[in-house]
């Protein structure tokens, strides 16, 4: 049967083409391979060598929270809000510094005359559009009496454009009773039998978090971009280098031989 309308036949043909041989995505690099070019990357920025001088096991805080978070994007994360509900704030509070790419930094809080340690803390993420911009808010509990309650982080994005802070003298009642709000999205999870990572991830960015379940506890978390061409440059430059550096097989004679670079997913 012959085709009645030809031009709607080739505009058919045409746009399927286009949708077929678009531009090529960018390639989003598995969490292992970037978390190997990170950690030589990624270098302390001075808040950690601050708290190193404040030698803080000589103040034998019964319960205590020390933060690193680490900025693997290639944004800066500023303006940080801390809202300490339980305890106190013994470092990184008080002017803290930015968080740039490819830096780490750390907070440090104890219970004070509390049981317990517990807030929230955010930071702008301050991108190439400042409509996009928004907030990443940790929140954390560690708990002064194991027998009744378990240590407990969540991580936290607000939707895109809504850097507003008025809000988070609410976030840790939020973020640890309650689910996702219209302008916050979140995850939280338990630090007591099970110590994997609490996660969160949408479009743009993936958030890792882990923290251990005694009185005196660590958390680490990592801020990193989804799409490969937002990591820190230097982080982007080691993600390149192991792309390209071919493996090293040895032949059923003994010899050496290069491989291809296997090809990112």
């Amino acid at each position: 049967m012959m085709l009645q309308f030809p031009r709607l036949k080739t505009l058919l043909m045409t746009f399927l083409f286009v949708v077929g041989h678009g531009p090529p995505p960018v390639w989003m690099t598995d969490f292992q391979t970037v978390n190997a070019s990170a950690s030589t990357a990624v270098t302390e920025g001075t808040s950690v060598a601050a708290l190193d001088k404040k030698n803080m096991k000589q103040y034998k805080f019964g319960v205590s929270a020390v933060m690193t978070v680490e900025n693997w994007t290639r944004f800066t994360l500023k303006g940080q809000s801390v809202d300490v509900s339980g305890g106190v704030s013994f470092h990184g509070s008080t002017n803290p510094p930015d968080i740039k790419p490819c830096k780490k930094e750390v907070l440090a809080m104890q219970n004070g005359g509390s049981g317990s340690s517990y807030g929230i803390v955010s930071w702008l993420v301050s991108t190439d559009v400042s409509t996009n911009n928004r907030r990443f808010v940790l929140m954390w509990s560690a708990s002064g009496d194991h027998n009744l309650y378990s240590n407990w982080m969540g991580l936290g994005l607000t939707g895109k454009g809504y850097t507003d802070t008025s809000e988070e003298k609410r976030y840790f009642h939020t973020m640890y009773y309650k689910t996702n709000t219209t302008n916050l999205t979140f995850n939280r999870k338990e630090f007591y039998g099970n110590l994997d990572p609490v996660t969160l991830s949408d479009d743009e960015f993936e958030m890792w978090g882990t923290m251990t379940k005694g009185y005196q506890a660590v958390i680490r978390v990592i801020f990193r971009p989804v799409k490969d061409n937002n990591l820190a440059p230097e982080i982007l430059k080691k993600v390149q280098e192991a792309r390209n550096t071919p493996t090293t097989n040895t032949t059923t004679n003994g010899r050496s031989q290069s491989d291809i670079p296997t090809k990112p997913r």
